[in-house]
């Protein structure tokens, strides 16, 4: 079975993964980053938890800081 975003030239399928990866990692930083800003925000009381918790939900990460919580029954 072909994935609908196949590419059967190997070079050009190399050069898709390795731009994906630069982006992975680029997000990753960005990530990383934000994650930062908003522990020093919360430790130093700019921040309440709810409005921390409102900024993990944007980014889409509230999953990944509290799975237990995420998972559906």
């Amino acid at each position: 079975m072909s994935h609908p975003l196949m590419v059967s030239d190997p070079n050009i399928r190399k050069q898709l993964q390795l731009a994906g990866l630069r982006f992975m990692c680029s997000r990753a930083r960005w990530l990383e980053s934000e994650a930062k800003i908003l522990g020093i925000s919360l430790k130093n009381g700019n921040l309440s938890t709810a409005e921390v918790d409102s900024r993990l939900e944007e980014m889409g990460v509230l999953h990944i800081v509290y799975p237990e919580l995420m998972v559906c029954e």
